[in-house]
């Protein structure tokens, strides 16, 4: 298979002029962002990199030899995840307002578009775990906790575009592998349209004043061609690799989401009300700046990554990969847990 590098081309270049025409139009309509006790940075910034970053995909996609039939529903569920998104950051809605349509954008995906988790592969070393009649309902669950899971992640300048930007290499590398074109399309136009955004949220090679956030949309959006990726990438006869790797490759979102969540409820908090505990939170309350929390962050999803396209392309069993996850995601819950009681010991 070949990789159309004038598709890319156009979907990076694309995403750049969307971010430069959005950005006053932004300002003037106030959809920005500003300091509060959670976000620590300078000054008003615009809320338009998840907006830009799918304009640049839709565009590229429009311009490409890939079948729209096969990925029209989800363009449509992106899109309703983008314009829901944007008019949360605009004007903020209720956690039950965003749930209700991330749940449509996940029927749309599930439901209408047919792409559903149909199995979880052979987890306990006995046979493949099929889910039938529940699985339009555990894919919709995993969806609805992807766009959340990379939203969760959104705290620090970076953080979410370089964690997307690893999986969706990843995904790519596998799609290729697996002789999947289409997917691997979507994961290259993907993997174009984030690093325009990452050099004004960093601002790398541009002034602080002109710094720009993804936005609600944005980790929605990138969420959902995760979430997309991973289930049509990992199912059916043709798949590229086993539901198991799946874990390795979105690592870092999935062992933080559940970990907060866990420790919210056993405290008794609402798993929905934010706090300052993700695994960022942690490395900052640490005495580690933002771009070394990025740098570490970063490391230790390449690294997951990496194990699990090992694993995939050395024919681990899928059981021995699931071990693996568990025993990691334990470890990290339980060093997190002490760090926390310490961190907050000290105050």
């Amino acid at each position: 298979m070949s990789i159309p590098l004038t598709l890319l081309f156009v979907a990076a270049f694309t995403t750049i002029v969307a971010i430069s025409i959005l950005r006053p139009f932004a300002i003037s309509i106030n959809l920005t962002d500003v300091p509060s006790n959670r976000k620590k940075h300078q000054g008003v910034v615009p809320l338009i990199g998840g907006i830009a970053m799918f304009i640049g995909f839709l565009i590229s996609v429009l311009s490409s030899t890939i079948d729209l039939n096969q990925i029209k529903y989800f363009i449509l569920a992106s899109f309703i995840v983008v314009i829901v998104g944007s008019l949360d950051d605009h004007r903020d809605m209720s956690v039950g307002f965003r749930f209700l349509f991330q749940a449509a954008a996940a029927l749309i995906i599930a439901g209408v578009g047919g792409v559903n988790i149909e199995s979880f592969g052979d987890l306990l070393s006995r046979n493949e775990i099929f889910l039938n009649s529940w699985s339009i309902f555990f894919t919709v669950i995993a969806i609805i906790f992807a766009l959340n899971a990379v939203n969760m992640l959104d705290g620090i300048h970076g953080l979410a575009g370089s964690i997307s930007l690893i999986t969706f290499i990843a995904l790519a590398y596998l799609a290729y592998n697996g002789s999947n074109h289409q997917s691997l399309i979507v994961a290259l136009l993907m993997c174009a349209v984030i690093p325009p955004f990452l050099l004004e949220n960093l601002c790398i090679g541009r002034l602080q004043s002109n710094r720009i956030f993804m936005g609600d949309a944005g980790s929605m959006f990138l969420g959902m061609g995760i979430v997309w990726l991973l289930i049509d990438l990992s199912q059916g006869e043709s798949k590229a690799f086993s539901p198991v790797i799946a874990l390795w490759i979105f690592a870092i979102p999935i062992i933080d989401t559940i970990s907060t969540i866990v420790r919210r409820l056993i405290i008794g908090k609402s798993p929905f009300k934010p706090d300052l505990n993700h695994l960022h939170h942690i490395l900052n309350r640490m005495g580690f700046s933002n771009n070394i929390v990025l740098i570490i962050i970063s490391i230790l999803s390449l690294s997951m990554a990496l194990i699990g396209v090992l694993g995939e392309t050395n024919s681990i069993p899928e059981w021995k990969m699931f071990i693996g996850f568990s025993v990691v995601f334990i470890i990290y819950f339980i060093l997190s847990y002490i760090l926390l009681l310490r961190i907050d010991g000290n105050k």
